[in-house]
């Protein structure tokens, strides 16, 4: 935004007249103190002032014009800028070290608080006040300075600026330790099969699809015919071999559906023919597109009454997926599922894709993949579904994913059947591992155990120096105390597998507003424990299992501590119901109704209530249990309860307009002739989400 000369001179706490001066040296226009600064004018005058610092002997006039009325300024300057020198000497010693660079440079794009600024420069707060001292800013660690300010700042204290979004700069010391693994040329990588992604709405088709491509019956296995779990197939097809991944429609698996997306080559996009694009269609198009996976577009239910394949290829169209017929590059198939038609014609699209892809792999070297899925079974302990992407992948190996490691006792593919060994684009299921890991981790195969045990050492001290990095700040604090003004509905979850866990989360999270909110206070994979209900109990929280259950002696433990541990197998109801138990956190909204109006016509004492007033009821009804307002020339001067209602000498409960009536009000005794009782009561409504 564009703003005076003078405008800025306030903002930076400099004298107008030198800020013009400054301006004019630096070549730009302005010649009044009046002049619009536009933001391409202030980054020219940033950029002259760094030059102006980094040459020789003009610190002195720069940081007059920055504070000219403070004399001491100019004194300190020459060793600060002798010490500044010091450490850019010897650069061909840290030339090797590109960590330098980074940790010179800040990245400030708005204004920012003096707290903020000095954990990105590295400073303590007390010498970044002192700093804005100097340059006649007087701020305190929780102000908030200007984006210009800030930049004067982290200059003096040298440092290069840049003006990029922040979500581009964030730039970590290290990466998260991963083995050093090396693979043969590419030139003679070996070919591989494609890995297909099948996306779309809930209940168009998706895992129909897959059915009546491996003539096999998913469906009846899932409750309520929802797919709800991530898994893969091997499928052998007339023109070779094809991985499927087939991903729930539900919206709260949008995490499980990025995580088929980038570990895929095709994404196949099943949208039905006759209810054509809908908002998960829409997702699923934004996953593939982020992942920069090419999509086969399948229209499925051809056989429906109110098909419209041109239509289903005009609502794609909006969203840049044109078909081939109407001059664009992506192949759109007819399909019946059911009836198996178009299947073939579905297979032969993906052929040619991943023809066009030419798609290689390496086959020597230790094998590395995706964690599709994992889960704890009650007999065989962890097993993890393993996508292999690289290498070949053989039992006995040594394996780490995450944090965990193991070695691989069973290898077992998609047909059920044990092998030993898997190459890539190939899904197994592994036993082996120490513990369930989440669905998403890469997992590599190690030379060894002490291997496999320095990279867990590795990994477990960066967590810890991530974790010893979250220092609370005030602003952090502050938060803190708000979110407990907050009501919280605590909730335990266990899940039969991880990506089911993560999905049921990032739906309960959704819920809520600034009133209320869900608080997730433990997740994980497996049987409800005692460990969970002790955690209940420690934390008031309730307990939801999704197909997990728990054993006797953690059931009477619930019961016996008052713990509720609910069930569920379809994830709808768990949202709902948890939607209504967060509803009733809702603090009730009172509405009132005014009853009637009566005006006091005179004031008598009673032995027994006080002052009572002798009223005429001029509007509506007065009731006995209901509240009152003391009106005195419209303003209202009391709220209180009748303690007295009485026609004559006995107690009624109400008094209808035009009636006369004493009014006796609760603990007020400053009742006076000409003033209005307005009588009134409140109803209580309950809130939802």
């Amino acid at each position: 935004m564009d703003v005076s000369v003078k405008k800025l001179s306030e903002i930076l706490k400099i004298d107008p007249e030198a800020l013009l001066e400054k301006m004019i040296q630096a070549g730009l226009p302005h010649k009044d103190v009046e002049d619009a600064v536009s933001n391409e004018d202030k980054q020219t005058l940033l950029s002259f002032i760094r030059k102006s610092k980094s040459s020789p002997g003009s610190d002195e006039p720069q940081k007059s014009v920055v504070t000219p009325k403070l004399s001491p300024a100019p004194a300190p300057i020459p060793p600060k800028t002798k010490a500044k020198a010091k450490p850019v000497k010897p650069k061909d010693e840290t030339s090797e070290k590109p960590q330098e660079t980074k940790i010179k440079s800040v990245n400030i794009n708005g204004s920012i608080r003096v707290n903020d600024l000095s954990r990105k420069i590295n400073k303590r707060g007390n010498e970044v006040v002192k700093k804005l001292m100097e340059l006649g800013v007087m701020v305190s660690l929780n102000d908030e300075v200007d984006q210009e300010t800030a930049v004067l700042v982290a200059e003096e204290f040298g440092f290069a600026v840049k003006y990029e979004e922040e979500q581009n700069v964030v730039e970590e010391q290290r990466d998260y330790p991963s083995p050093d693994i090396s693979y043969q040329d590419e030139k003679t990588q070996d070919k591989r099969h494609p890995v297909v992604t099948v996306m779309g709405h809930v209940d168009h088709g998706k895992t129909s699809l897959l059915d009546a491509i491996k003539s096999t019956n998913v469906v009846d296995g899932e409750s309520g015919g929802i797919t709800q779990h991530l898994a893969a197939y091997e499928v052998k097809t007339k023109t070779g071999m094809i991985t499927f991944i087939d991903t729930p429609g539900h919206e709260a698996f949008s995490a499980m559906r990025a995580r088929g997306a980038n570990t895929t080559d095709i994404v196949i996009l099943v949208v039905a023919a006759n209810d054509s694009v809908k908002p998960q269609t829409i997702e699923a198009i934004t996953h593939a597109k982020s992942a920069d996976v090419p999509i086969i577009v399948a229209m499925n239910k051809i056989d429906l009454d109110g098909a419209d394949i041109e239509k289903v290829k005009g609502d794609l169209a909006k969203h840049d997926l044109v078909s081939e017929d109407w001059g664009g590059k992506v192949q759109m198939l007819p399909i019946s599922a059911l009836q198996k038609k178009g299947i073939d014609e579905l297979l032969d699209a993906v052929n040619l894709e991943s023809e066009m892809q030419e798609l290689k792999s390496p086959k020597k070297g230790n094998a590395q993949g995706i964690v599709l899925e994992s889960e704890l079974d009650r007999f065989k302990g962890p097993l993890c579904t393993l996508l292999v992407q690289k290498g070949v992948l053989k039992k006995g190996d040594v394996i780490v994913a995450g944090e965990k490691r193991g070695k691989i006792k069973t290898l077992i593919d998609s047909s059920g059947a044990q092998v030993k060994e898997a190459g890539p684009s190939t899904p197994v299921e592994v036993l082996g591992l120490e513990d369930c890991v989440s669905a998403g981790e890469q997992f590599f195969v190690m030379d060894s155990e002490k291997d496999a045990r320095n990279l867990i050492d590795q990994r477990e001290a960066f967590q810890k120096e991530i974790s010893d990095k979250n220092v609370m700040t005030t602003q952090s604090a502050f938060e803190m105390l708000d979110q407990e003004k907050v009501n919280k509905l605590r909730i335990i979850v266990k899940s039969d597998v991880a990506g089911t866990s993560e999905a049921i989360v990032a739906s309960l999270k959704k819920l809520g507003n600034e009133e209320v909110e869900m608080d997730i206070v433990s997740y994980g994979v497996g049987g409800i424990t005692s460990s969970d209900i002790n955690l209940a109990i420690t934390t008031g929280s309730r307990v939801v299992g999704f197909n997990v259950r728990t054993d006797n002696k953690t059931k009477q433990l619930a019961e016996s501590k008052g713990i509720e541990v609910t069930y569920y197998s379809v994830i709808y109801d768990l949202i709902e119901d948890s939607k209504r138990l967060l509803s009733g956190l809702l603090e009730p909204i009172y509405s009132e109704k005014i009853l009637g109006l009566a005006e006091v016509k005179e004031v008598f004492k009673s032995p027994k209530f006080g002052l009572v007033a002798g009223c005429m009821v001029i509007e509506g009804l007065v009731k006995r249990e209901k509240h009152v307002r003391v009106l005195r020339d419209n303003v209202v001067i009391h709220e209180g309860e009748l303690d007295s209602l009485r026609r004559f000498k006995d107690d009624v409960k109400e008094v209808k307009n035009g009636t006369e009536c004493g009014i006796g009000i609760k603990n007020y005794l400053d009742i006076k002739i000409g003033d209005v009782i307005e009588n009134f009561e409140q109803k209580e409504e309950k809130r939802s989400l």
